[in-house]
């Protein structure tokens, strides 16, 4: 709406009587009328608005809402829906990994000098032997070898053992050799090693002992012949 800004006059009607009439000022000769001056007749009276923005009639302009960037929401929505379908592709991921994931092979033993539990010498079974054991007159085809003090003379000492999973099924001759030799490179020997010419014999199932439930793998350490050894011969 429109309000009437013109500043008041001094004294009025009622103060010089009802039939008073205030003469209109007169701007003087040269200068523009005055802001407040009455309008001349058949002249409509013009105030300015009181509010910035209101149409001459006092209705104000509408102005329509402002919901932001309709490009920019799209982004958004397609952002969100990309990054939902990642999350759920690493989800899918991770559970296929836990459930398909490939079962780690037995590990190789630590090579110690751990023997055969019980009274030295004895006969152990092949089955019996443990890494570290010293054998005497040591037969690498016979299924049981007698243990010894490997502080007493011997001819061979186990270096490290490999063992197969029992539902794994025949690898082959070839493939239990290299195996043999792989475990043969995990053996360490301590400086007393380098007092004898030292050779690695492998041992490894055969078909009918595979079947029969042996899944050893073993390296022993031996000399050409003779039971020269009087030492432990491995690293710790």
């Amino acid at each position: 709406m429109s309000q009437d800004n013109t500043p008041p006059r001094d004294g009025s009607p009622r103060e010089q009587g009802e039939d008073a009439v205030d003469p209109a000022p007169t701007a003087p000769s040269g200068l523009p009328p005055a802001p407040w001056a009455p309008p001349t007749d058949g002249q409509q009276p013009s105030y300015p608005s009181a509010y910035p923005g209101q149409q001459p009639n006092g209705s104000e302009e509408w102005q329509p809402e402002q919901h932001g960037d309709p490009v920019k929401r799209q982004r958004l929505v397609i952002g969100g829906i990309v990054l939902g379908v990642l999350v759920l592709i690493g989800v899918v991921i991770w559970v296929l990994l836990n459930l398909l994931g490939t079962r780690p092979e037995a590990a190789t033993t630590t090579p110690s000098a751990t023997a055969t539990p019980g009274p030295l010498p004895r006969d152990a079974e092949a089955k019996d032997f443990q890494v570290g054991d010293c054998f005497a007159d040591f037969d690498p085809n016979a299924s049981k070898a007698r243990a010894v003090a490997c502080d007493t003379e011997h001819s061979a000492q186990l270096g490290a053992v490999f063992t197969y999973p029992a539902d794994d099924s025949f690898p082959g001759t070839n493939a239990l050799r290299d195996k043999g030799r792989e475990v043969c490179r995990t053996v360490k020997l301590n400086a007393a090693a380098d007092n004898y010419v030292l050779l690695q014999q492998n041992v490894y199932p055969s078909t009918t002992s595979w079947d029969r439930g042996d899944r050893r793998v073993d390296c022993f350490i031996v000399v050409d012949s003779g039971n020269t050894i009087k030492e432990n011969l491995l690293g710790k």
